[in-house]
């Protein structure tokens, strides 16, 4: 049943117009930073060489290319997921499965693997640039499957955040202005200066602060326990949250 909901939630985004226009934004600004990211390689190719430990094409890529769109996913997984519940709220087919046979946690897991499908074949586009070029160069692998799960549970958690949020209201609009809202403050929490004050703890809770190790090539568990942790609370929260409104019968 989980299978078949994805299948029709990754349908229902392949047949909006409005997601073909941002596939091609991102792919238009996948080709642009490769392109800009690669011509600045070459240019300090040179000074990098005169290093005692020289950063290889593999690793500048990874971290002047990669690692940059994981912000830009934290922007769009909300955008393709935020209509994932508000949608059918709005267009009163809610009950529809409400009344049906499906449980709460195989509606909403289901509804995020749809959603996290299409932007799957995202990052497979971003991360295919960069495996094309084993055809000309060499390229370090591993790493570049370290960059590939860091950019993967990144954008895996935004989806989940904005699963969440579409499923407290009938706007879509607020939904996605509370997911990016979240989102957006968790990584600012990196960047925060908390050294006076007794809550240095917030930094942990920073997308940023988890992610820089995946695109330097080195994988510790407590990052990969924070996004699938985190992914867990979200798909949790909404769970409940479908569960609540087909016990009231809202």
């Amino acid at each position: 049943m989980i299978t078949t909901i994805a299948h029709l939630e990754s349908r229902r985004l392949l047949r909006n117009m409005q997601t073909w226009v941002m596939v091609a934004i991102m792919a238009a600004l996948f080709g642009y930073l490769f392109l800009k990211q690669l011509e600045s390689f070459l240019v300090v190719q040179e000074t990098l060489a005169a290093q005692d430990h020289p950063i290889g094409l593999s690793g500048f890529m990874s971290v002047r290319y990669l690692e940059p769109l994981c912000l830009a996913f934290t922007l769009v997984a909300p955008l393709f997921a935020m209509r994932s519940f508000s949608e059918e709220y709005r267009q009163q087919t809610f009950a529809l499965w409400q009344s049906s046979p499906v449980s709460a946690s195989a509606l909403v897991t289901g509804k995020f693997l749809g959603v996290f499908t299409v932007l799957a074949m995202l990052i497979a586009l971003a991360c295919g640039m960069l495996f094309i070029m084993k055809f000309y160069v060499a390229i370090d692998i591993p790493l570049m499957l370290s960059a590939a799960l860091g950019l993967i549970l990144c954008t895996a958690t935004c989806t989940a955040c904005g699963i969440y949020f579409s499923t407290l209201t009938h706007n879509s609009l607020i939904a996605i202005v509370a997911s990016l809202a979240l989102l957006l403050f968790s990584w600012l929490l990196g960047s925060a200066n908390f050294a006076s004050l007794p809550v240095q703890f917030l930094k942990d809770l920073s997308i940023a602060n988890h992610l820089h190790g995946f695109f330097q090539g080195y994988i510790q568990t407590k990052d990969i326990a924070f996004f699938v942790l985190s992914i867990a609370l979200f798909l949790g929260l909404s769970i409940i949250k479908i569960d609540a409104l087909r016990h009231t019968g809202q």
